[in-house]
């Protein structure tokens, strides 16, 4: 490239950035080494913590590059100028930080640092060398994410430092070629979905969660090895209540960005990229669980293992999915492969050959087990048949997990009571278990087309909701009754008079809401519930507010009250609120936009339909279930355009009297294509929501209201129609001033007159005269307009053999009255999931502050 290219490139960054790269991959591996050397010799911990400690200032040190890149606008380098943009608010720039693969890696990488750091300083026994080890095993494998480099053909990660002109998708791009292109270029921006409040606090919050499910991992994976397999679950509770909070509280964020931003009119679409974040959450409370069972009673070993490796195992499986390119087809904010895929294939099957290979007491049969596994790799890259190595490699692990099971996790001695708080609590981390595996099976479908050569359609919602109906109504009775059994055995009798009122009363309450719907025969009015799944439907929130009420009362009656103690109960509660407010609102959503405009449209394209979709024209009120609905007027700020949408109510009269006002917006990206954000109006007991599918995104400026169209071609004979906006058109009639002879002889000025008459919708009538006229063998066509209909027309061409003539007619730009379609919803009671995201979010935390406590208070008596 020649070096006038470089002109205005910021160079140095880039190369500062790098180097960060560089460094903290290497100290990454560094603090790898020091770690499993510290196992064996306390010697090397001062070393690995060093190493940790410069890994975690040059992650810093990335992201601050990154960060001064995207706010400077250095559009040279790829990952800004794909990212950002001139006109994007700068609020945004977070979120560009992290919409690409390569910052949201290290977005993971950072949050892993930050929870590793603390990890190391409140250890500072036997757990942390080898906790650490864990750690640093998955900082390698992030920081090699972002190193951007090739090894042999083979390219390891991608590099946010890349120039645009080293970038093989930008480099021939023209602009590149002229030696001042950076004062000419913009960026291309960000994705209109993500420009959206939400998306600067949501992807933050769950890649937390992410990383908050190593620590519960790694202290799993230390107890394997060193065969301390008693010990680690009291430390790793409150980081794996930790991991249910923030985790949680991620997924339900995107939740809220999804209602708030997205326009399916929802909130959950068991999209696979939805699917992958909640099945690590699900499995990572089922550990929770038994964990506090292993505290209370000892035991449950193998499942507190289990769980815990798996949360972590399925966050790396997630990963994959979510960026090897896989779900592209299936999901609307999955990654696109940056050809990582293989890369990321070795991070999932890296841990588990680590969880296989520790389980194994014989070192000889474990060291066999990791040969062949390489060898297997090995064999598979050069000849290829890698489907079959992974079929292999994955029986043989399963065989020897298996083979090994009994000798580390004997059978408990004395078989759990059925009215016993360890065994409810291991029915419900079953159910966690089990509802996860089917939602992993139904979001990998299209893994197993791609390993199978098979061809199976993505798994609709309503199957999603089919299968996990049954799932959430047993969980719901467990959650509803565990807490009033006591640890080894509870006396049935004295165990179901405590749940008497709770469950009369929630049965009672239930079946008043659900036969009154039973006994309708018209379900239209609302979406996703007949007959069918009424009756499951029904006991889902029978159970639901069950659980509500029970929880409730041993709160208020058991622990009289004490919040401290309470988060358990409390969080319960949130949990059967989240689901009761779905279930009502979803199976009780209306559609209210049924199109009463006379004019159809579905000739607009897929996915109009006249019983959801409503053309509504500028200044027309129309019925919108039991409201009225008016277009008032349009505005683009920027690169959003804003439809004031007005609601109205009848009064007593009849008459329509205002009620409130929606501003939904259409963001008209040029680079990135159109999206529409949805406006919604909170009430205490509904949500009322609105989105624009279609419209005309050209805002007219007032002063220019009276100017014309660009004109329109017709082609007539006499006694044809012109449709304009307003009015129709027919030409009456042609006259001319001479005959053809005559023309022919003197070769006069020939004029010949068009008789247009227009008819109004009142059915006034309007005539224009406009002329084609031959002056010294020059066509001069006269224009003539009809003022009082905004209609200007032009005569300009005769075409004697047809018998026809070409009129142009060009309309004012105030005589079209502008359009929407739009789609509107009511969701009846939705507060109720939104009170119970927080009540949820709230007893999480009291459990992880009281934990954390009893674990803090029991070391400091250790101490002692």
């Amino acid at each position: 490239m020649n070096e006038l290219n470089n002109i205005g490139e910021h160079i140095w960054i880039g190369k500062i950035g790098n180097g960060f790269v560089v460094l903290s991959f290497v100290a990454s591996l560094l603090a790898l080494i020091g770690f499993y050397l510290s196992t064996k010799n306390k010697d090397y911990l001062k070393f690995a913590r060093n190493a940790f400690y410069l890994h975690g200032i040059s992650v810093v040190g990335i992201a601050s590059t990154l960060f001064i890149m995207l706010f400077s606008h250095y559009y040279e380098y790829q990952y800004v100028y794909q990212h950002s943009n001139n006109e994007m608010p700068m609020r945004f720039i977070m979120s560009c930080f992290w919409e690409g693969q390569e910052g949201s890696f290290l977005l993971w990488t950072f949050w892993n640092v930050v929870l590793g750091l603390i990890l190391q300083r409140s250890l500072k026994n036997e757990w942390e060398a080898p906790v650490m080890a864990v750690f640093s095993l998955a900082q390698v494998f992030l920081a090699s994410m972002i190193m951007g480099i090739y090894i042999g053909d083979y390219k390891m990660g991608s590099n946010p430092f890349l120039l645009l002109r080293e970038h093989p998708d930008f480099m021939n791009l023209p602009f590149l070629q002229i030696p001042n292109y950076l004062e000419k270029i913009d960026g291309r921006g960000l994705n209109p979905l993500l420009m959206n409040y939400w998306m600067t606090i949501h992807p933050p919050t769950l890649f937390l969660g992410f990383s908050a499910t190593l620590p519960p991992f790694a202290f799993a994976i230390a107890a394997l090895w060193n065969k301390k397999y008693h010990d680690w679950q009291s430390i790793a509770l409150p980081w794996t209540f930790f991991g249910i909070l923030i985790l949680g509280v991620g997924i339900l964020m995107g939740g809220a960005w999804a209602y708030e931003a997205l326009n399916f009119g929802g909130f959950w679409a068991w999209d696979p990229v939805e699917n992958s974040s909640l099945v690590p959450w699900l499995i990572l409370v089922g550990a929770g669980h038994v964990m506090i069972v292993n505290k209370n009673k000892g035991g449950s070993l193998f499942t507190t293992h289990l769980l815990s490796i798996g949360s972590f195992l399925l966050v790396l499986y997630s990963t994959f999915l979510t960026r090897s390119g896989i779900l592209g087809d299936s999901s609307v904010h999955a990654f696109t492969d940056l050809g990582m895929q293989g890369q990321l294939v070795l991070y999932v099957l890296t841990f588990m050959l680590l969880c296989v290979a520790l389980l194994i007491e014989n070192d000889l049969l474990r060291v066999s087990y990791i040969l062949g596994s390489l060898l297997i790799a090995f064999f598979s890259g050069i000849y290829g048949h890698k489907k079959l190595a992974l079929y292999v490699w994955l029986g043989s692990s399963a065989f020897l997990t298996v083979f090994s099971y009994n000798k580390y996790f004997p059978k408990e001695k004395d078989e759990e009571e059925l009215y016993s708080r360890e065994f409810w609590i291991f029915l419900g981390s079953l159910v966690f278990l089990l509802s996860s595996l089917i939602i992993t099976y139904f979001t990998s479908i299209p893994v197993l087309n791609k390993l199978f050569g098979l061809n199976k359609a993505p798994v609709k919602v309503a199957d999603y909701n089919l299968w996990m109906t049954p799932f959430a109504i047993l969980l719901l009775i467990l959650i509803a009754a565990a807490q009033f059994l006591k640890y080894k055995k509870t006396d049935a009798k004295e165990f179901y008079r405590k749940l008497r009122f709770s469950f009369i009363a929630s049965l009672v309450f239930g079946l008043a809401c659900s036969i009154p719907l039973y006994l309708v025969k018209d379900f239209s009015a609302t979406e996703g519930i007949d007959k069918w799944n009424l009756i499951s439907y029904s006991l889902l929130f029978i159970v639901g507010v069950f659980a509500v009420l029970s929880n409730s009362e041993y709160w208020l009656r058991v622990l009289k009250g004490k919040i401290s103690k309470s988060g358990a109960s409390i969080a319960h509660i949130g949990f059967a609120l989240v689901l009761i407010g779905a279930l009502v609102s979803i199976s009780k959503k209306q559609t209210i936009s049924k199109n009463t405009s006379g004019k159809k449209v579905e000739g607009l394209g897929k996915g109009f339909d006249n019983n959801r979709s409503l053309f509504l024209q500028q200044g027309d009120t129309l019925p919108l279930g039991p409201y009225l609905v008016s277009f008032e007027s349009k505005e683009r700020i920027g690169i959003d355009v804003y439809y004031k949408v007005n609601y109205f109510t009848p009064d007593e009269n009849g008459d329509p009297k205002f009620a409130f006002q929606l501003i939904p917006k259409i963001q008209d990206n040029p680079r990135m294509g159109q999206a529409a954000e949805p406006a919604t109006r909170h009430y205490l007991d509904r949500d009322v929501y609105t989105v624009i599918t279609a419209a005309d995104l050209n805002v007219v400026d007032p002063k220019a209201k009276d100017a014309y169209n660009t004109p329109k071609n017709y082609i007539g004979h006499i006694g044809d129609t012109i449709f304009a906006s307003n009015a129709i058109i027919v030409i009456d009639s042609l006259k001319t001033n001479l005959t053809q002879q005559e023309y022919e002889k003197t070769d006069s000025l020939l004029e010949v007159t068009a008789v247009l008459k227009a008819f109004n919708s009142n059915g006034d009538v309007f005539k224009a005269y406009p002329k084609y006229i031959i002056r010294k063998s020059m066509i001069v066509p006269e224009v003539d307009m009809i003022e009082e209909l905004g209609l200007k027309f032009s005569f300009w061409k005769i075409n004697p053999e047809e018998g026809s003539v070409e009129i142009t007619m060009s309309e004012k730009v105030n005589n079209s009255k502008d359009f929407i379609v739009m789609e509107a919803y009511i969701f009846p009671y939705i507060n109720i999931l939104w009170l119970g995201c927080f009540v949820m979010a709230f007893g999480t935390g009291i459990s992880v502050v009281e934990r954390y406590k009893k674990l803090k208070s029991k070391s400091e008596a250790s101490g002692a």
